[in-house]
């Protein structure tokens, strides 16, 4: 039997050697006690673009192309989406060795009531499991909803039919269209939410009745107002999603924003970014703050928001309870190629990162997509 294990583990608030988890910040925004720093270290991926071999091989001497999402599974394997090759990869933590689960290396769509690996897929984005178990996964390019059965490994549609639009609020999930689908995030219920990018909404399945609905965007293009209901108001590019203390957490990678919705009233809230590119505000209110492609996000249950900016090539925190924000890892928009491992992760050059998701020990695992490679960065405890 499996035990679950959540990407979103406990995290340290003030000592390290709690062993319930940590989470690193830049001294700007780190607690009184001490400050914990990361280094940076590669687990998968040897920097080249290409498919991975089928069968077991060592995670960080083949090629993982174009990684995008990365999330711990039941099993306690992480498990990631290469755009590049069409496919969902599981790396044993313990062993080092990676494995396609998912896809057969080209693009496609086809396979629905077959094996996982037999199935082609389309620019997976990103990979979830549900309270059974099950794989969830999200094609962009072929703007459907994919769950893989834990106990079958068989693959099937669980929403959207194949084709892009914007149709099927009040319906089955399976009737329903989307637009470039992106991230998905799953409740404590088993409800899943979707960033319908193009569509500039954030969707919801329920879980028990399979139907679809809309928790925030109208369909336009556009800011929302504060205090507003959020699925009356327009919204743009939502693309990474988290969803703690009853409110879904939203990053827009084109309007450099992040906003909050309560998931009980439904009013939306802005909470960083002041709506422009740039790469300011570190130390200081994170409504401030300047945010160049926010994509990826990651909530701790401390109230921490882990978001990953591609255009700035960075990795920044959010303390969402003491309104400060940080950079975390990444040295910036001007460096980008990888120049190795075991530095500090502020001096680690990334480039146009996606994912991250928080891991055991209170690690952090990150996608650095086009240096094709999965990093971890382990929290190092140093004097202030």
């Amino acid at each position: 039997m499996y035990h679950r294990v959540s990407c979103c583990s406990q995290y340290l608030l003030s000592v390290l050697l709690l062993s319930i988890g940590v989470t690193g910040m830049s001294p700007a925004v780190g607690n009184d006690d001490v400050r914990v720093r990361y280094r940076i270290e590669t687990i998968a991926g040897n920097g080249k673009p290409g498919d991975t071999p089928a069968g077991e091989s060592v995670a960080r001497q083949v090629p993982v192309d174009l990684p995008f999402g990365v999330t711990y599974g039941p099993d306690g394997g992480l498990y990631i989406t290469t755009v590049g090759s069409h496919r969902v990869l599981r790396l044993d933590p313990d062993s080092g060795l990676i494995t396609p689960v998912a896809g057969t290396g080209k693009p496609g769509y086809s396979g629905d009531g077959g094996l996982a690996t037999e199935a082609r897929l389309n620019e997976p984005y990103e990979v979830r499991f549900d309270s059974q178990g099950d794989m969830i996964i999200i094609e962009m390019r072929n703007h459907v909803l994919r769950k893989v059965e834990r106990a079958s490994g068989r693959i099937s549609t669980l929403a959207g039919d194949g084709v892009k639009g914007d149709r099927g609020d009040g319906g089955p999930a399976k009737r329903a269209r989307f637009y470039n689908p992106h991230s998905i995030i799953l409740d404590r219920d088993d409800h899943i939410y979707i960033a319908d990018i193009s569509n500039h909404r954030v969707r919801r399945i329920d879980a028990r009745s399979g139907r679809m609905g809309t928790v925030a965007g109208n369909g336009i293009r556009g800011y929302p107002r504060d205090g507003q209901q959020a699925t009356e108001q327009p919204l743009i590019t939502p693309q990474g999603i988290a969803i703690y203390e009853d409110a879904l957490w939203i990053a827009s990678f084109q309007g450099q924003v992040v906003w909050r919705v309560d998931l009980k009233t439904g009013v939306i809230t802005r909470i960083a970014g002041v709506g422009k590119k740039g790469y300011s505000g570190d130390g200081g209110d994170p409504l401030k703050a300047t945010f160049d492609g926010p994509r990826g996000v990651m909530m701790a249950p401390s109230g921490m928001l882990y978001v990953v900016e591609g255009e700035n090539n960075i990795i920044r925190a959010i303390d969402t309870r003491r309104g400060s924000i940080g950079t975390i890892a990444g040295s910036g928009p001007e460096h980008h190629l990888y120049a190795g491992d075991g530095v500090d992760a502020l001096q680690a050059p990334l480039w146009q990162p996606h994912g991250v998701c928080i891991g055991p020990g209170g690690s952090l695992v990150i996608s650095d997509t086009i240096n094709h490679r999965v990093r971890k960065l382990v929290p190092v405890l140093s004097g202030k």
